[in-house]
């Protein structure tokens, strides 16, 4: 492996380009996956028995998409089963919840006078 700094800028221009022509490639390999699914998911429920359960619960049969059925699952799932993490995404997609983010904090962004300062920052990084 030759580091850039060792190659003609042309030879490091090209390999560049190429690795901008490999992300776009994936970029619309990533959005062409997320429209399928969102197709998929607008589908129309076309199991009998549980459109008639979604329908003896009040759901407008024009409503009964497959997103709609897995997220009765969910539901079904949290309170039959007692399951948390049902419960947890049930919450979430209501918007009960806030999504799950990383708790960490990054020190080197946090502006501080001294270096007794920062090492606390560390610390109390380090906690749980």
């Amino acid at each position: 492996m030759i580091p850039f700094s060792q190659r003609s800028k042309s030879e490091a221009r090209e390999i560049g380009a190429k690795g901008g022509r490999n992300s776009a490639k994936a970029r619309l390999r990533k959005k062409h996956g997320r429209e399928l699914m969102q197709a998929l998911l607008a589908m129309r429920e076309p199991d009998e028995k549980v459109t008639a359960s979604l329908e003896a619960l009040g759901i407008d049969t024009k409503e009964m998409t497959k997103e709609v059925v897995m997220n009765m699952r969910q539901i079904e799932k949290a309170i039959k089963k007692g399951d948390t993490q049902a419960f947890k995404e049930v919450n979430r997609l209501a918007g009960y919840l806030e999504p799950e983010q990383n708790v960490g904090v990054n020190v080197t962004n946090i502006v501080v006078r001294n270096e007794a300062e920062a090492k606390k920052i560390r610390d109390i990084g380090k906690i749980g």
